[in-house]
């Protein structure tokens, strides 16, 4: 009876930090998750798409819910508020952001219908263009795992042990985990296109070069800050502090860390997706 009291005390209380935390952190989670799914949708059309339409759909939703629930947290001082000057409320920007996204679900349905089999289509502009983007929008998939420093802040914030372990702690999990599969999957996909025109011999090599990329990647997302897109808005600046930011011994230490981190959490995982039911022939 003690313990059901202590549980219901504690559950009462709940509210009041709970909700603030999340309401913080729920944008960066839903940005994050929409950048990790990106290169995981391109690999569908560029390298393999697996059998089952569910997982690919849900894939293409999930992708435009959390881009309507990130983009305003992202883009508070910039993009959003230029939007609202347009449409003069902040309902009619969500609406824009809404329609962006069911456009692009509804796009990216048309061309899995249409598309199902990349590896049969001539490797045209338009898929080097996307292996581009594919190369370069990669690192924010297994950049996810640093987020851990936001679990810790949220676990810090929030008394009751009841509700890291019921809300918190799930949230995390499948935010961290979709980030990292969606790495996994794109890899894979990649594998399996390799496989299919006969470059098995170059599975490793690349393999191991995406993770130093995405090491480099996650540094300077998490250190210096910089975007994916900072290549393309900010090219002077960008590439005129980068080799400098990137030498030392700090960076070198941190970047071989978390390639060794992403190796090892690879090869670890590859095996358990690469022999699911998607990809059985």
């Amino acid at each position: 009876m003690t313990l059901n009291y202590q549980i219901l005390s504690q559950l009462s209380s709940w509210k009041d930090p709970l909700i603030p935390v999340i309401a913080d952190d729920i944008g960066r989670i839903a940005w994050n998750t929409f950048l990790a799914l990106v290169p995981l949708t391109l690999s569908f059309f560029l390298f393999y798409k697996p059998r089952s339409r569910v997982f690919c759909w849900s894939t293409y939703i999930l992708l435009g819910l959390s881009f309507v629930v990130g983009i305003k947290k992202y883009n508070d001082g910039n993009l959003l508020v230029a939007l609202e000057r347009i449409v003069f409320s902040l309902w009619g920007v969500r609406l824009v952001f809404i329609a962006i996204a069911l456009g692009a679900i509804s796009i990216l349905l048309i061309l899995d219908r249409r598309l199902r089999d990349p590896r049969e289509r001539k490797q045209s502009i338009f898929w080097w263009i996307g292996l581009f983007l594919f190369v370069v929008i990669l690192p924010n998939a297994p950049y996810i795992l640093t987020d851990i420093i936001h679990f810790y802040d949220a676990v810090r914030e929030i008394a009751s042990a009841w509700m890291i372990t019921l809300v918190i702690v799930p949230i995390y999990i499948i935010f961290i985990g979709t980030g990292w599969f969606s790495y996994v999957f794109s890899l894979v996909n990649l594998d399996v296109y390799f496989s299919k025109n006969h470059w098995e011999r170059y599975v490793n090599i690349t393999e191991l070069s995406l993770h130093v990329l995405c090491a480099i990647g996650i540094y300077i997302g998490r250190f210096l800050r910089f975007n994916s897109w900072s290549l393309v808005t900010q090219p002077k600046h960008f590439l005129s502090i980068l080799p400098g930011e990137l030498i030392g011994k700090f960076p070198l230490v941190v970047i071989l860390l978390t390639i060794a981190i992403i190796a090892g959490l690879y090869a670890l995982c590859k095996p358990l997706v690469a022999k699911s039911s998607l990809y059985r022939e």
